[in-house]
């Protein structure tokens, strides 16, 4: 028999379990965070195997171990552990709470989550393959849904390198590492029983217009929102909340120019003044504004769809109307909607995509980034 404090490792085939029948999703009740970590470029389970009987003598709960005909050896069976995120793995061992969660508690909440998982997977038969693309700010540990996370996660890859080189060698490095992650992506695709991919994209503007235009259109693409003010990630699939009518604003101004500028007006103002000042000659235009522009009036994919398709119909219009010769992207908007343009702009019709970062601080407010040909 093992000593009470060591602890026998699982096995591959265990740790896998635990996550499939988990859904990679904490199994305390009403909790939806999904448990995943980077990992030299991939994300991982960062789940705790949390123990329902707990392993050592003092533990939390380790007193019912007979009763629950468990032998010491036995506590680390996968029927005994539960996959949880951290705050919920501590809340109900802790001295203070953890009366609140005896065995018979906990077996229950194992047994409903993991005959919730299944269920979706047979409702649905639906896996999903993640995408955290987040370069601006810290990592990501976990990802917390506004409602319920919609799919089972086979797998998850990741670029969390805060991208903080703004030079035109910094934004040519970016780009490549963006050609590599989509080519890694896309041959995980080819290597998994995928229905629908998830995106979570929080980067600089021109990155996220690149990564849409690098990923593939040949599965369904889920792309969230991060919901600053509630510190979360939606997506309005499952969503119950009514959205206000979209309206966008449009003005064209065509004088015969070979270069046409886009201003799209979503989360702010594009201003056409700071848009002569960064191009410093002429050019057509099509300026695009939604009603009472702000941080929180776009949220859900929906929305952004309906926002692409109207982008890309004006534009593709005027290019074959005047066959303009370069196209540049003025874009004050949400980062999945950045995303959804890029995966509308097909180059053999757009020609050369001009992409440009905004900074207040800096004259003019836009500098080029790069471009997509």
């Amino acid at each position: 028999m093992n000593n009470s404090n060591s602890r026998r490792p699982l096995t591959s085939a265990e740790e896998k379990h635990l996550w499939m029948v988990s859904g990679g999703i904490c199994s305390f009740e009403g909790c939806s965070k999904r448990l995943v970590v980077s990992t030299d470029g991939m994300l991982t389970n960062i789940g705790i195997k949390a123990h329902i009987i707990g392993h050592k003598k003092g533990a939390a709960r380790h007193e019912y171990m007979d009763e629950y005909n468990y032998t010491q050896d036995e506590l680390e069976d996968i029927t005994n552990l539960m996959l949880m995120c951290y705050h919920h793995s501590k809340l109900i061992d802790d001295k203070v709470t953890k009366e609140q969660f005896p065995p018979a508690r906990l077996f229950d909440m194992k047994e409903k989550h993991e005959k919730w998982v299944a269920s979706r997977l047979e409702l649905y038969k639906k896996n999903s393959i993640a995408l955290i693309y987040k370069r601006l700010g810290p990592p990501i540990n976990d990802i917390e849904y506004e409602l319920e996370a919609p799919y089972v996660l086979l797998e998850a890859i990741e670029e969390q390198n805060e991208f903080v080189d703004f030079t035109p060698q910094g934004w040519e490095k970016g780009k490549r590492e963006n050609e590599h992650l989509a080519r890694m992506f896309n041959q995980r695709l080819k290597n998994q029983s995928i229905n629908t991919v998830e995106i979570f994209p929080l980067s600089p503007i021109p990155l996220l217009v690149h990564m849409g235009f690098l990923l593939t259109d040949t599965l369904t693409l889920s792309i969230y929102q991060f919901n600053r003010e509630k510190q979360n990630w939606v997506n309005n699939q499952y969503a119950e909340q009514e959205q206000t009518p979209i309206q966008l604003e449009k003005v064209i101004c065509t004088n015969g120019e070979k270069e046409l500028a886009i201003l799209l007006s979503i989360s702010g103002s594009v201003q056409l003044a700071d848009v002569k000042e960064t191009l410093n000659r002429d050019f057509d235009y099509v300026s695009l504004t939604i009603d009472n522009p702000s941080v929180k009036r776009i949220l859900y994919q929906s929305e952004c769809k309906i926002i692409q398709v109207e982008i890309k119909e004006i534009v593709e219009q005027l290019i074959q109307q005047y066959d303009y010769e370069k196209i540049h992207l003025f874009y004050a908007g949400p980062a999945g909607l950045a995303v959804e343009i890029g995966r509308g702009i097909n180059p053999r019709m757009w020609g050369e995509v001009c992409l440009y970062q905004y900074d207040r601080r800096m004259k003019p407010r836009y500098s080029y980034a790069f471009s997509l040909i």
